[in-house]
């Protein structure tokens, strides 16, 4: 039955719960008393921390729970604050809002239970219905009073236009979102260095959101940097959005020059053995790395192996490197600097760097396997177990490329075609966009593709190209032989005229490591471990399709199997 559970789990007192509306859930909902924190998620209805007793569905894996008060909501009630006639019916989410819409609802991404009228074209969120009369917050020095008739507004906190249930301070003249009440004066977010603080005014001027890149309008709220030399700006709903600020508020005496100078002093991962002098420039020419036994010499030029790897990020090694030539070690000078614990764009929490020796990992960001360095994340509260490549973390929330005129920005949770690949990503996933709303999207995997690659019947390297106006009877890859597309990016030698798909030229297993083995586990139909080879010159056929294993592919070397495979037909082995 493949069924698990923990033991404080299976020892949880439960029963069914009866006439449950299978209009707000299809599955049957279990009844617990008592979960000693066992269950440790919000609920689904009013998106509020679970506690007490709650409901619980075992069919959704765990991702569906509501609270008792949620789950025994009356399924109609008329509008508290409204006088039209019809009743509000309980959705299980909000109804379907055009792409474009620029409703409170869309734009605060409620993802609970709502009360709506579909033919009044209102909607009550639970956080509407359990509001107060009147709410008092140490960020403000008078009380906030609920305003009972519902209007059109612009929460003067946060900018954006509403017409859900919203307060005011008769003293300031202050109009606001029930949510926006709580506003954190002071937090740290994963898009800029320094903290940021919440103002519900500014000098009027042209301002660009550093998130979102649309102009903030500074009559109404936003969050800036204090800074003296710093003109960081951007809108609440950026700011707090829950891919870019973990929760947390950040106190009055924070002292960010002294915790910047504690975070240098522990965050070192090398130890200096020998430095040298170039004029006024000094250099750590060995140095001792926390994640190697051995010391790493640094070597600024010479000729490379093509077939040598960085041990951290896993690319063809390059000058400037450290390595160790005893045991072919190697690690771009970049890779070896890298701090012990990194904030980053792609996720809220602090990263950890770790080695993953022969552990293969998929990255978060761009989708690929890997070995080598990563950063994960340790946050014990954290659902995404977040971890990311060294090529994926040495990105930043802009991106100048050279396929596209303008500067790109990093956008969370969305779904577009890339303009590279023209697959359409998944709805949770990050990509590029253009700052100035060209219709271009570059998703994580082709943005870190390298602008230049090696094949082996051309002396000269192949440059990334993202156009094809050749003539058409010449769209074919040289490596395979199979027909390109014009409209996908291919790698290029103008000199000998040499044309392939950027997956001939850089291999099925780009990233990870040649000559180690692979976790037999990952392979329970076949009895022994496979080794990754780079098949250059002698390329055996593949054991499952019969094709050419050119490039990376998989190898078993004990003599009774001696075969070679694709990765992509090992799902005959799983």
């Amino acid at each position: 039955c493949n069924f698990d559970l923990h033991i404080n789990c299976a020892l949880l007192q439960s029963s069914i719960a009866p006439n449950f509306p299978t209009s707000l859930h299809q599955h049957p909902l279990f009844f617990i008393q008592d979960h000693n924190d066992e269950v440790n998620r919000d609920c689904s209805a009013c998106l509020k921390p679970l506690s007490g007793p709650i409901y619980y569905c075992f069919d959704c894996n765990g991702w569906f729970h509501l609270h008792k008060q949620c789950a025994e909501l009356p399924l109609e009630i008329n509008h508290p604050y409204d006088r039209r006639k019809h009743p509000l019916t309980l959705l299980p989410k909000r109804p379907t809002h055009l792409p474009n819409c620029d409703c409170y609802l869309c734009k605060i991404q409620w993802e609970g239970f709502v009360y709506s009228c579909s033919f009044c074209k209102i909607e009550l969120t639970l956080d509407d219905f359990f509001s107060p009369q009147t709410i008092t917050n140490a960020n403000h020095e008078h009380p906030w009073t609920l305003l009972s008739r519902q209007r059109s507004f612009v929460c003067d906190f946060c900018g954006i236009t509403g017409d859900c249930s919203h307060y005011i301070c008769v003293i300031c003249d202050l109009l606001v979102h029930k949510n926006c009440i709580s506003l954190p004066r002071n937090i740290l977010i994963t898009r800029h260095h320094h903290v940021i603080s919440h103002s519900y005014s500014l000098p009027q001027q042209y301002e660009l959101c550093r998130i979102c890149y649309e102009e903030v309008d500074t009559r109404y709220g936003s969050y800036h940097c204090n800074a003296s030399d710093c003109d960081y700006i951007v809108h609440v709903h950026c700011a707090t959005d829950k891919a870019v600020w973990d929760g947390k508020s950040i106190p009055e005496d924070y002292d960010e020059r002294s915790m910047e100078a504690l975070d240098e002093s522990i965050n070192w991962i090398t130890d200096i053995v020998e430095e040298m002098s170039f004029g006024e420039i000094t250099v750590a020419v060995e140095i001792k790395h926390a994640y190697y036994v051995h010391n790493l010499r640094l070597t600024f030029s010479g000729e490379m192996n093509d077939d040598g790897q960085c041990d951290g990020c896993m690319r063809t090694i390059s000058t400037p490197f450290s390595s160790c030539e005893q045991c072919k070690f190697f690690l771009h000078k970049e890779c070896a600097e890298l701090p012990r614990n990194k904030r980053h764009p792609f996720h809220k929490h602090l990263l950890t760097l770790t080695n993953s020796n022969a552990v293969l990992f998929v990255c978060s960001a761009c989708q690929s396997l890997h070995h080598g360095f990563n950063y994960k994340c340790n946050d014990g509260n954290c659902m995404s177990f977040f971890e990311c490549d060294i090529r994926c973390i040495l990105l930043s929330d802009t991106l100048e490329h050279p396929s596209h005129e303008h500067s790109l920005f990093l956008v969370h949770n969305f779904s577009a075609n890339c303009n590279a690949c023209r697959r359409k990503s998944d709805p949770w996933n990050m990509a590029y966009r253009c700052t100035k709303r060209c219709d271009f999207t570059l998703d994580l995997e082709c943005a870190t593709l390298p602008l230049t690659a090696w094949y082996k019947h051309d002396r000269h390297p192949l440059t990334l190209t993202c156009f094809d106006d050749f003539d058409p009877s010449q769209h074919y890859c040289d490596l395979c032989e199979y027909e390109r597309d014009p409209n996908d990016w291919f790698y290029y030698c103008a000199e000998c005229d040499n044309s392939l798909h950027s997956r001939c030229a850089l291999g099925d297993l780009p990233f990870l490591k040649i000559g180690s083995n692979l976790d037999k586990r990952l392979f329970l139909k076949h009895p022994h471990p496979f080794t990754i080879m780079k098949n250059i010159w002698d390329c055996p056929p593949c054991k499952f399709c019969g094709e050419v294993c050119n490039g990376q592919a998989l190898q078993c070397k004990e003599s009774e199997c001696n075969f070679s495979v694709h990765w992509n037909c090992t799902y005959h082995l799983r």
